[in-house]
């Protein structure tokens, strides 16, 4: 499964969930792309309940637009 993070210059950096698995940190914020799929998003927030972690997660609307939105989560 593949997710697509956004950095902070604002471009999209497409990463494997295992490779977020590895590298994730406590304590953090993580900004995915709105082309993520929410299904992933779900599986990813279910493996890290399982690692011990609490997941906040939320959709982020930056515009008035319909499509401007990202989705944001709050890893503790």
């Amino acid at each position: 499964m593949t997710l697509k993070l956004i950095e902070n210059d604002h471009n999209a950096k497409e990463i494997s969930m295992e490779e977020f698995l590895k590298n994730v940190k406590s304590n953090s914020f993580y900004y995915f792309h709105k082309d993520t799929s929410y299904k992933n998003l779900k599986d990813l927030i279910d493996k890290l309940t399982e690692m011990g972690y609490s997941v906040y997660f939320r959709e982020v609307k930056y515009a008035l637009d319909e499509g401007s939105y990202m989705y944001e989560m709050h890893i503790l």
